[in-house]
């Protein structure tokens, strides 16, 4: 099984395409789903403030509508009345009928005023809520001249209830008209007038937004959550995705690396077979031996890759630990250990320590670093080797100088069958095993493994030993 660069290439971009359609699919259905949402959460509290008003109005209707009320707006008209006339008789000015009318409508307000706070007890909404009366226009008509005492644009005579900042919750809008006669004075003849005033009665509910809020906490609660369960389903989903597509190229490269591993001895068992298959090889016992010692080498070959596969599917490794001297254990393992196309040189620290810990399993941690550290470093580079204690921890350090490891897969390159890529191209043969099975070793012994690299400088790997 071989795939070639332009296809992985094309069935990345592919993955790609599909992930970024799943990602502008689920920006357009919750986009969707928030306007819905707030489309029916607008209309909602609209409709829970207008029957929350509603609910208000009916309460307060017995008060507004108590003869009570009735006798306070009928006095206040009637004095009012009597201040427009005498302003177009010319007895007052302008501003002196704005004067009495302001000074008439506060001493009215005073008297509903404590007539409302007397109704509190029957109807309690009335402490949440402030009444306002007031006229906006007023027009008085006399003899055929028309007067207008009271324009739009002045300051409203409000004459029930309290004054307050804004236009509040309509209760009632009217226009009064009155054509009778009215005694001037004492001894005098009436006067025929034309009266019309504008009339608003307004209400102001305090917390009013917190209230109907308030009312429709549940729903809130409810849109809330189940935005919030959708974003979380997205995510998952985007997660798991992700998820699948890393598994997916994992395995491709897997396939990719253990076909090229692979390859070299099976061509070479290939020409092996096809020699014995010639006559003259048998009667040549010298060649018989090379060919049958050739064929032993890519025999265990293949059977090392077999093994690290079905080693790297076992989640611990197995242990014996014991005491022994770490310092004498690494000069040994050291000694053994050569490299025709780097230079190797070792620091180890202190020249004698006793700990526990299993060292077949660690040599075999070492011998991979220092054999990653050959493969993917330049010939006729150092390779250093360094040991020592720290606290309650005996540190061993190799250091390499090839081309580094980026920052975002330091953390990476210890998965299972994770290798560093460039381009999808790896220049090195491997089935990214190796520091996979490095770890669960170190885990196994109770230690860790580490990593610090630089690009273009190298990279140190840090095993990390328990000293009991």
């Amino acid at each position: 099984m071989i795939i070639l660069k332009d296809d992985y290439f094309c069935s990345g971009m592919k993955q790609q395409n599909q992930i970024k359609l799943l990602i502008i699919s689920c920006l357009v259905i919750l986009a969707g789903l928030v306007s819905i949402q707030y489309y029916l959460i607008r209309n909602t509290y609209q409709l829970t403030s207008e029957t929350y008003v509603n609910e208000v109005k009916k309460e307060i209707a017995p008060v507004l509508e108590s003869p009570e009320m009735d006798t306070i707006e009928d006095r206040f008209v009637s004095e009012l009345k009597r201040l427009c006339l005498k302003k177009t008789k010319d007895s007052l000015t302008l501003l002196q009928f704005h004067l009495k009318a302001q000074a008439l409508s506060d001493s009215v307000r005073v008297i509903s005023q404590k007539y409302l706070a007397s109704q509190t007890r029957d109807y309690p909404v009335l402490e949440e809520i402030r009444i306002r009366f007031e006229l906006r226009q007023i027009l008085f008509e006399t003899n055929g001249i028309y007067d207008t005492l009271l324009r739009l644009i002045d300051p409203p005579l409000v004459f029930i209830g309290e004054k307050f900042e804004g236009k509040g919750f309509n209760i009632s809008t009217g226009i009064t008209h009155t054509s009778v006669e009215l005694d001037e004075e004492e001894g005098q003849d009436a006067v025929q007038y034309f009266y019309k005033h504008n009339q608003l009665v307004d209400m102001d509910i305090s917390n009013f937004q917190q209230k109907v809020w308030k009312e429709m906490m549940w729903m809130l609660m409810g849109a809330a959550g189940l935005i919030l369960a959708v974003i979380i389903l997205f995510f998952y989903m985007y997660r798991s995705l992700i998820r699948q597509k890393k598994i997916a190229e994992v395995k491709t490269d897997f396939a990719n690396n253990i076909t090229h591993e692979l390859k070299t001895p099976l061509a070479s068992l290939n020409l092996i077979v096809k020699s014995f298959q010639n006559e003259e090889v048998y009667q040549n016992s010298e060649l018989m031996k090379q060919l049958i010692h050739s064929l032993e080498r890519q025999n265990k070959r293949m059977q090392n890759i077999v093994d690290r596969v079905l080693e790297s599917s076992v989640d611990k490794q197995k242990t014996q630990i014991q005491e022994v001297d770490i310092s004498g254990f690494l000069r040994e393992f050291i000694s053994d250990y050569h490299s025709a196309a780097h230079e190797f040189q070792t620091e180890i620290y202190p020249d004698e320590l006793i700990l526990e810990t299993d060292t077949y399993q660690l040599g075999r941690v070492i011998q991979n670093l220092l054999q990653n550290a050959e493969k993917y470093s330049p010939e006729g580079s150092a390779i250093k080797l360094r040991s020592y204690r720290k606290n309650s921890d005996y540190i061993i350090e190799i250091q390499d100088e090839g081309k580094g490891i980026p920052a975002h897969e330091q953390k990476k390159i210890f998965e299972k069958f994770y290798r560093i890529s460039e381009g999808n191209l790896h220049d090195a043969k491997g089935l990214g095993l190796g520091l996979y099975i490095c770890k669960q070793i170190m885990e196994s012994l109770g230690g860790n493994i580490y990593v610090q690299s630089t690009l273009k400088t190298g990279s140190m790997f840090i095993l990390k030993i328990p000293v009991i």
